[in-house]
């Protein structure tokens, strides 16, 4: 199997999407199939090595990045689809979610969690991070799609160990960021692929209209809801928009909507889905995402007051606001503020080596406990 420990490597492997840089001498293996994956973490285990797993590096928090005596593990040649049929499919980890939907698009079939980076977006990451996205209102997250997993993870004993869990024994890996095992094949279930879509897509000059109208769209409760986003006018600007409050409303129908129209339909959803690169293209790189509910207005408001561009999945509480490199204090009083509230500091991104300092003791507590019951050797992770 190829390895590499050159400087080239070194570099290469200790930036990714987080803008946390590392200076790490690291070992990279490129395993070519799940046997070679088994054999490298059975050599790393032996030799008292810590590891990391990768592909390509697209996550925003450092949880890829090696330290100290840690090899890499890059799991970009494991996308393979293992088996499938009408309501499931096993695939290995590195799939992207594109590259699944494109071939599930044969069956009418769909894989409905969908992110900003679906182009990239790799299942193992996904549920290591336990990500939703775009139509998380009614599909939710990652945990809710999977319904088994096979993983290697090391014993107390330190024995190398494959095994098939189900989802209440996989439970764990949710959100685990890779530092509890490795994941090799996961079982998803499947839907038969929404036919038809309706949305609205409004603007509004302040943030206590766009508000309103989003509590209308929330008391109706409909279930063929299946977004309902928020971007800012400091966002907007950058995705050619007037520098408004816009409100994205979509539905899985075709009749709540003013908007039918596919074309029309795929513009606005290409204008959302390019927030993300053109506000850092805005020379704003720094993407956060804390989780948000009680006293939801007065955070929005905090974000007005300091002009963060900012966009979010208000059906579910989930806001993306954006740091320049020099707003650093700025995002720290943000993690305060997050704090004081008892939200979340991350609700898909992970928290990596990036967001550990925002964390609370009882968070620590509770990582420490699951980390202890499926890797107490500490093998795995960043």
């Amino acid at each position: 199997m190829q390895s590499y420990n050159d400087p080239l490597h070194n570099l290469i492997y200790n930036t990714d999407a987080s803008h946390f840089h590392n200076d790490e001498k690291t070992e990279v293996f490129l395993p070519k199939n799940r046997n070679e994956v088994i054999e490298i973490v059975e050599t790393a285990v032996k030799e008292n090595k810590k590891i990391v797993c990768r592909a390509w590096g697209t996550n925003l928090v450092g949880n890829c990045l090696p330290s100290k005596n840690t090899i890499v593990i890059d799991l970009s040649a494991l996308n393979k689809i293992l088996e499938q049929n009408a309501s499931s499919i096993t695939v290995e980890p590195w799939l992207t979610t594109d590259e699944l939907n494109e071939i599930l698009d044969k069956y009418d079939l769909y894989f409905p969690v969908q992110l900003w980076s679906h182009a990239s977006a790799q299942i193992g990451g996904m549920i290591a991070t336990n990500w939703a996205w775009m139509r998380a209102i009614k599909y939710w997250k990652m945990e809710k799609w999977v319904e088994e997993m096979e993983v290697i993870t090391v014993s107390d004993q330190k024995e190398v160990k494959v095994q098939t869990l189900s989802w209440d024994d996989a439970k764990d890996f949710f959100w685990s960021e890779w530092t509890l095992g490795i994941i090799l094949n996961a079982k998803l279930k499947l839907i038969k692929k929404p036919t038809a879509s309706s949305l609205n897509f409004k603007s509004f000059d302040n943030l206590d209209n766009a508000l309103m109208y989003v509590k209308s769209i929330r008391d109706k409760k409909n279930p063929e809801l299946s977004a309902l986003e928020i971007i800012n006018p400091q966002v907007s600007k950058t995705v050619w928009l007037d520098e408004k409050y816009y409100v994205l409303v979509e539905y899985e129908n075709d009749s709540d909507w003013d908007i039918k129209d596919l074309n029309e339909i795929k513009d606005i959803w290409i204008r959302r889905d390019a927030c993300y690169a053109a506000t850092v293209n805005a020379w704003y790189p720094q993407i956060e995402d804390p989780e948000i509910h009680e006293n939801e207005e007065k955070f929005l408001k905090w974000l007005e007051e300091k002009h963060i561009p900012a966009y979010w999945h208000i059906g579910i509480g989930v806001l993306h606001p954006h740091f320049n490199e020099d707003q650093k204090e700025l995002m720290d009083e943000m993690y305060k503020f997050v704090q004081e509230l008892w939200w979340n500091v991350s609700w898909e991104h992970g928290i990596g080596k990036k967001k550990q300092k925002y964390l609370s003791d009882e968070e620590k507590n509770q990582i420490k406990s699951i980390k202890e019951k499926w890797d107490s050797n500490d093998v795995f992770g960043f």
